[in-house]
């Protein structure tokens, strides 16, 4: 090893340098920014790696980076007394960065190590050493880092591949003390986002056999089952206390995304509005992604143009990316559909196919109705295969719909703990007789067997509302003893001097567990 000439310890420049060498290879780090004279003035301190290469810094620099790095430089020992240690299971290129970091508190990577993959095992091998001496800010510093990197990979998926974070997630998992050091739980928490990209990897198998902790932890954190959620404008302002001072147009709603990577899939529906007739009647549900990184939020939006909203309800199904059942997608009609017209019919085809053919089943997310005419519309799956389906979407008498927005979600044919269908008013009372207040039992008995009581997603599927008046429509599921395994109890009321001459609403009801147990995708019927 041939030692490297460094200024004296005595020189009050700030151009001190900390060498290292490895064979005929030198590399120096420069201190361009003020440091303390007495760190300037210490001795230098040796620190010897594995493979013999050697590193020399200021002691007192050490030696105030951590108490953990005073014990090693101001001992009565072997290290103390010869200004040296030997510093196990640490690479060159790691030490030169913490050294180049503890004199600049920044260090740059050459282009050698600059892609991605590279970069982030530096990283992590830079916060288990700061870990290992108790460097609080070096290990943020780190922390930092990886995070930015991480987050990149979400808009550019072919920058980091997937083998390189189970890497790095291994280093760190097998250096750091426990799993919930800010770094490891990071990382297990972006495996767990990309599971079907990684869960063949032999790197990933021998992460899972060494550490089976680890894997626990990945099972607890996939996020497999889909969830459901509602906004009101009560959330924003009281139902009903419109003014002219009130804006009118878009309401924002934010809800977090409980850390999901790769970003869910979301099914809006629109399930109770109070809306003015002095304009047309629109009124849409849908949703804009504000951060896409590992805490990604979403705005829930309920945009009603120039109609005066009194109050209005949508609801949501929130479903994982890596779901292995659940599919959803929209369709926004801009033309005009009337009954002279004839109905729409638009072919819509999935990303990939099912197994075998798919059960469809539609919700409205979206609507803007003539308010000189009844407000009429109904939406129909024809022709569902595994392939896609025909989205049918029709109106009658004289109504005229200026818009609509149409939410499917589909899933295999005759998956267990799964169904869907559509309850009408028209199951228990004539359309031509309108009637406010209207309730009944849906049953589960012959299309599905749920070991608890479902989760149930729920929307407008059609509707027949007088004109003339405000649009008035209060649907929900009852919740209580009615509901439970074995079917639900629904309303579909109105108030006032509005008329309902029918209301259908389409439900989803799935097991709370949904995709942790059935895995459809390799193709195996039910």
């Amino acid at each position: 090893m041939a030692e490297m000439d460094s200024k004296s310890p005595s020189s009050t420049s700030e151009e001190q340098k900390a060498s290292s060498s490895s064979g005929n290879n030198t590399t120096s780090i420069t201190a361009t920014e003020s440091l303390d004279l007495s760190v300037l003035q210490s001795p230098l301190f040796k620190i010897i790696l594995d493979d013999g290469s050697a590193c020399y810094v200021h002691k007192e620099l050490l030696a105030r980076l951590s108490p953990e790095w005073r014990q090693h430089t101001d001992n009565q020992m072997k290290e103390g007394l010869k200004g040296e240690m030997l510093l196990r299971e640490v690479d060159q290129v790691t030490l030169q960065k913490f050294l180049q970091w503890a004199y600049l508190k920044e260090y740059t990577i050459s282009s050698e190590f600059n892609d991605p993959g590279s970069a982030l095992l530096i990283y992590t091998k830079l916060y288990v050493l700061a870990d290992r001496f108790n460097v609080q800010e070096f290990k943020t510093f780190n922390f930092g880092k990886v995070k930015t990197l991480l987050k990149k990979r979400q808009g550019d998926q072919t920058s980091l591949t997937p083998v390189m974070v189970v890497v790095a997630a291994r280093y760190a998992i097998g250096n750091l003390p426990n799993l919930n050091e800010d770094l490891a739980d990071y990382l297990l928490q972006f495996m767990a986002s990309m599971l079907s990209s990684i869960h063949h990897l032999p790197e990933f198998a021998s992460l899972i056999r060494e550490y089976p902790d680890a894997a626990l932890v990945l099972l607890r954190l996939t996020p497999n089952a889909p969830s459901t959620s509602r906004l009101s404008t009560v959330n924003i302002r009281a139902w009903g206390q419109w003014n002219p001072q009130t804006p009118k147009g878009p309401i924002y709603w934010t809800k977090p995304n409980q850390g999901q990577l790769p970003l869910p899939s979301l099914a809006f529906a629109l399930s109770s509005i109070d809306a003015s007739s002095t304009d047309n009647i629109k009124l849409y549900a849908s949703y804009q992604w504000v951060e896409k990184h590992l805490n990604p939020i979403y705005n829930t939006i309920l945009d009603s143009g120039t109609t005066i909203i009194y109050g209005a309800w949508c609801r949501w199904l929130e479903i994982p990316a890596e779901h292995s059942i659940l599919r959803t997608g929209t369709y926004n009609m801009t033309e005009p559909l009337t009954n002279a017209g004839g109905p729409k019919l638009i072919p819509i085809q999935f990303s990939q196919p099912f197994v075998r053919n798919a059960k469809v089943v539609l919700f409205i997310n979206g609507m803007h109705f003539d308010k000189n005419y009844n407000r009429r519309i109904n939406v129909e799956v024809v022709d569902a295969t595994e392939k896609g389906f025909t989205l049918k979407l029709s109106t009658w008498e004289d109504t005229i719909v200026l818009g609509l927005g149409v939410t499917w979600v589909a899933y295999p044919e005759g998956t267990p703990g799964i169904t869907s269908g559509v309850v009408n008013t028209g199951q228990f009372r004539s359309q031509k007789n309108p009637q406010q207040k209207n309730a009944w039992y849906k049953s589960f008995v012959g299309e599905a067997v749920f070991r608890s009581t479902p989760k149930i997603f729920i929307g407008l599927h059609n509707c027949d509302i007088g004109a003339g008046t405000s649009f008035r429509l209060w649907t929900e599921i009852v919740e209580g003893s009615e509901t439970n395994q074995y079917g639900f109890m629904w309303r579909a009321n109105t108030w006032s001097d509005t008329k309902m001459y029918s209301t259908g609403l389409a439900y989803l009801a799935f097991d709370p567990n949904l995709g942790e147990d059935d895995d459809l995708s390799a193709g195996t019927p039910v």
